[in-house]
C-alpha cells in the first residue's frame, strides 16, 4: 500500500469539491450545523452535538488522523460555494491489511440529491487506485436502509448483522457490515 502523499488531495466531481479541512471558524461552525443536527447523528457513533467546541474537537481529530497516515476525511463543499455540507471518507486505514473503514455524513438540506453517491465514487477509486487498498468496509446500523441502500448502489455487499457490534450513547447497538473488494469495483 503506498503511503499517504505529503499534501492532502483534492478531488472534483461534477457538482463537488473535496477538500481538506481547515483548521478555521467557518469549517467548526458548518460541522457543528451538520452534527448538531439530531436527525443526522440519529444512526451515528456520537452524541449530537451541542456545543461549537465539540466541532473543532472532531475537526482536529479529522486532521490529525491524516496526517499521522491513519484516515482520511474529506469535506465536501459544492463547487460553487465553499462550505461544507458533509464529509466522507476514511475513517481509518490499515496498511498491512490494506483496509480502510469508509464514513460519510451529509447536512439534512442536501439529503436525497445524489450527492453521497457522487462524492464516495472517487473516494473509493481513491482508496483502490492511490492507497492501494484490497477491501473497503463501512458498519450501517440496520434501521439505516437510505445508508445501506446508498453502498449497495456502489456495489458493496452486506455480509450480515453483528449482534450488539457497537457501543456509544451508553448502549450496544447492532451493526451491518458491508464490503467491497478491489476487484470487485466497479467505476460505472
Amino acid at each position: 500500500m503506498t503511503e499517504l502523499s505529503l499534501s492532502f488531495p483534492q478531488l472534483k466531481t461534477e457538482r463537488l469539491v473535496l477538500r481538506e479541512f481547515r483548521l478555521d471558524e467557518d469549517d467548526q461552525m458548518a460541522l457543528f450545523r451538520i452534527f448538531s443536527d439530531s436527525r443526522v447523528t440519529r444512526y451515528y457513533n456520537l452524541n449530537t452535538f451541542t456545543e461549537p467546541q465539540e466541532a473543532w474537537r472532531l475537526l482536529r481529530r479529522r486532521r490529525g488522523r491524516f496526517w499521522q497516515g491513519r484516515g482520511i476525511r474529506w469535506a465536501i463543499t459544492l463547487k460553487n460555494k465553499d462550505e461544507i455540507i458533509g464529509s466522507c471518507g476514511f475513517n481509518s486505514l490499515n496498511k498491512k491489511k490494506q483496509l480502510g473503514e469508509l464514513g460519510y455524513e451529509l447536512a439534512r438540506p442536501f439529503w436525497q440529491q445524489g450527492i453521497m453517491t457522487e462524492a464516495l465514487r472517487p473516494v473509493v477509486a481513491y482508496g483502490f487506485n492511490e492507497l492501494a487498498l484490497c477491501r473497503i468496509e463501512a458498519w450501517v446500523m440496520p434501521p439505516n436502509r437510505a445508508s445501506a441502500n446508498l453502498l449497495m448502489k456502489l456495489g458493496f455487499q452486506s455480509e450480515g448483522v453483528l449482534e450488539g457490534k457497537g457501543y456509544w450513547d451508553g448502549r450496544f447497538h447492532d451493526l451491518e457490515l458491508f464490503s467491497l473488494l478491489a476487484e470487485q469495483w466497479q467505476t460505472t
